[in-house]
């Protein structure tokens, strides 16, 4: 039996691809347990659906599984309908977040297409699917849990859900080779460095409850680690293979201090010579731990400060404090770690434009590299969905208008993601709002900063190997990263899949 995985493009410009290790993971599983596996990151090639049912086309499978989070599940859905309209007969199956949440409203709607929705983490719930599909033709996979299908009377089924992975150590490194695709540390095109990146994940799961975050839902607040001998051999294998640059793609890297010091210590001792990046709390700062980091090749940390105001991260459920903020960027910058990235949500529940305001200013006047601002939205899986579905502002069956790629689409609210200032405010005070977050980057990118900053980053360039390596990538294509910085400075934030009217 043959098997395609495909992560979904979302037609529409990402910024920068790294490896999905989630379909990794499975067509590892699966190849080891004698399935013939074929996988397509369609979202780093920007392949469109014809693009992605040529390549199907060439792999001829019997079953298509198609990774699927909110804000790539209209995408996904169309090229499903594609895929079937050329053969009935494969079997599609979805799972990650949104299928994990919205199993029965996908097959209500769209159960002549979707075979099969895996809730929760997968790699054992599609082994035990393809096992039983690959030797049963006509009976259903009752017994499988963590499952959602229709039975021969388009009743939806549900099993039992499946257990968490608990020893993740237990799980084959996933099989890199799988992926026809060499990933670079890009950023909106340009490639600041040429050497090979991959993403690597040391645990799953976060203890916190932020109530615009479905983690909490999908892993249930279970915080799970590999033992930091088992990441060692991981890195070392993709050391072997020529990788110079990682990405820790963890719900929470830095959640245990001690583990993380011990992973540093592991990393200086067997020698691994690869420049990391990581996220990180502002409430995760020892600052024996960002050494370490720093001797053991952590060249960037990305903070998740979403709000420069205490009232919002109270509504966010973040237990940080903005006093945080400037402790955590003073004792990153004494362990010269090279890139300091900040990451903002603006436009929260009743959030005003002024706090808005303070955020991005304290973005511009905060020693950070670069800020990312996304504006707040929510989705299935989420806190903040939930509340607002219970308490009648939204209703998960609203018509509502999505931008899929260049065309417009009216679906049902759970198939998309809803900014929160959509329905908490008038047009007037919406349009204000956005104003001011669509020219936060203009305002982080100014002269007046750059002349205060400058002397500092040129400091650091000099000091750091990574740093001057990048410039030396800038000056060999300055034009092309002139216009990626200048595509990145006049982007508009204003959601995923939102529709303006």
């Amino acid at each position: 039996m043959k098997i395609a995985l495909i992560n979904p493009s979302l037609e529409t410009k990402i910024y920068s691809p790294w490896p999905p290790l989630g379909i990794l993971y499975l067509g590892t599983i699966l190849k080891e347990n004698g399935f013939t596996v074929k996988l397509l990151d369609a979202a780093a090639k920007f392949y469109g659906k014809n693009e992605v049912l040529n390549w199907l086309k060439h792999v001829k499978p019997d079953i298509v599984g198609i990774s699927v989070f909110t804000i790539a599940f209209l995408p996904a859905i169309n090229l499903i309908k594609v895929i079937k309209n050329w053969n009935p007969s494969i079997k599609i199956v979805i799972g990650h977040y949104h299928p994990t949440m919205e199993a029965e409203n996908i097959l209500r709607k769209y159960g002549d297409y979707v075979d099969y929705c895996v809730r929760g983490e997968g790699e054992y719930t599609l082994l035990e699917l393809c096992e039983f599909l690959d030797k049963n033709d006509n009976k259903l996979p009752n017994d499988i849990k963590g499952l959602a299908f229709r039975d021969s009377n388009k009743k939806i089924v549900l099993t039992p859900e499946a257990p968490l992975i608990i020893d993740l150590d237990s799980l084959p490194f996933p099989d890199r080779r799988l992926l026809d695709f060499e990933y670079k540390w890009n950023f909106s095109g340009f490639e600041f460095s040429k050497s090979k990146l991959t993403s690597l994940v040391s645990s799953r799961g976060c203890p916190f409850n932020c109530s615009y975050c479905a983690c909490t839902k999908f892993a249930k607040r279970r915080f799970r680690p590999r033992s930091p001998e088992n990441i060692i051999n991981e890195m070392l294998l993709i050391q072997n293979h020529g990788y110079t640059q990682l990405n820790f793609v963890d719900d929470n890297f830095t959640l245990q201090p001690k583990r993380t010091i011990e992973i540093c210590r592991l990393m200086k001792k067997e020698k691994i010579d690869i420049n990391w990046h990581t996220d990180g709390r502002v409430d995760q700062t020892s600052q024996e731990m960002l050494n370490l980091m720093k001797k053991a090749g952590c060249k960037s940390i990305w903070f998740g400060f979403e709000s420069a105001n205490q009232r919002i991260l109270n509504i966010y459920n973040k237990r940080t404090k903005v006093s945080q903020f400037y402790e955590a960027i003073r004792k990153t910058r004494k362990a010269n770690i090279e890139l300091i990235v900040g990451l903002f949500m603006l436009g929260a529940p009743t959030e005003t434009l002024d706090e808005v305001k303070r955020t991005i200013e304290f973005a511009v006047k905060s020693d950070i590299d670069v800020p990312f601002f996304n504006v707040v939205e929510i989705f299935s899986g989420t806190k903040f969905w939930d509340d607002y579905n219970s308490n009648g502002n939204i209703n998960q069956y609203d018509k509502v208008k999505a931008l899929v790629g260049e065309e417009i689409y009216e679906v049902e609210r759970w198939e998309t993601t809803t900014r929160v200032m959509d329905f908490l405010l008038s047009p007037e005070e919406r349009e204000q709002m956005l104003n001011e977050i669509q020219t936060a980057y203009q305002t982080f990118f100014s002269f007046e900063r750059k002349m205060i900053f400058m002397w500092k980053m040129l400091y650091r360039t000099v000091r750091s190997r990574f740093m001057l390596n990048m410039a030396y990538n800038i000056m060999r294509n300055f034009k092309g990263a002139l216009g990626a910085i200048s595509a990145f400075r006049n982007s508009k934030p204003r959601g995923f899949g939102t529709y303006d009217e």
